[in-house]
């Protein structure tokens, strides 16, 4: 399994620091970013040459673009602005979540409504779309992640797969891994601690400072089919100074590479 580390723990900091951060920490791909207020290292409706220094930048420090970060609650005139943008800098797919509140019936109606265009889009773009079954959202657990899959069926349509999420919504991820495998289009890892839904504080992020069983996740997501990265998403650190967050970046590596 190869690994990956999202921008969005560069926060404020610009694409050229992400890169070089990432980069020399020892990862090979990026998930890159795009969520105003959290990480804008891409933006939608910029020219093409725009999206071709990024792809450069991103070739030239020696990574690949696993996918595109963008916001949850997506909608018809927004999304597929966002989706091009995902096509034009190369990446194979765009990461979000479904939006929506959990347990609310029309929320549910809503996504599944908004899914018909989301896969004309993905398709006429050659980009697929992974949901992230999110704390607090429609899609927030196994069983409503297996329900989504199962209700959209598209090869356009997967997830984006957490553990920290399944366990503060209370599912063992380890067992959700293969339970959800068929679906799983992209991955995220980090530890955890908290009492609630929220993820709790960046220093716990890191691998084997939480409460979840990092390594075994990391385990089931090795037997994952077509799962080529697993890629390190935290939040939190979107103002630390940079040698902070190197230094997170580089336990988080370190600790994952233990595994392998």
């Amino acid at each position: 399994m190869k690994l990956g580390c999202s921008t969005l723990l560069f926060g404020v900091h610009d694409l050229d620091a992400a890169l070089a951060g990432i980069a020399k920490a020892g990862y090979e791909a990026i998930e890159l970013t795009g969520i105003p207020g959290m990480g804008l290292h891409v933006e939608p409706g910029k020219p093409d040459c725009y999206y071709r220094e990024i792809k450069q930048k991103v070739a030239d420090a020696g990574l690949v673009i696993e996918s595109v970060g963008v916001g949850g609650g997506f909608t018809g005139d927004g999304f597929e602005p966002l989706v091009r943008m995902a096509q034009e800098v190369g990446a194979p797919a765009i990461t979000t979540s479904s939006g929506g509140a959990t347990g609310n019936e029309d929320d549910w109606k809503d996504l599944i409504k908004r899914c018909k265009f989301a896969r004309s889009c993905a398709r006429s773009h050659g980009v697929r779309i992974s949901f992230k079954p999110h704390v607090r959202a429609v899609v927030h657990n196994t069983a409503t992640a297996k329900r989504f899959m199962e209700e959209v069926d598209s090869e356009w349509l997967g997830l984006n797969i957490d553990g920290t999420h399944l366990q503060r919504e209370g599912d063992d991820p380890i067992a959700a891994v293969a339970e959800l495998a068929p679906w799983v289009f992209t991955a995220r890892i980090r530890d955890y601690k908290s009492d609630d839904l929220a993820i709790g504080p960046v220093e716990n992020q890191i691998p084997g400072k939480g409460m979840m069983d990092v390594k075994g996740f990391y385990d089931a997501l090795c037997k994952v089919e077509g799962l080529e990265y697993t890629v390190v998403e935290m939040v939190g650190s979107k103002d630390f100074e940079l040698a902070e967050i190197q230094r997170i970046i580089e336990e988080t590596i370190a600790a994952l590479k233990s595994y392998q």
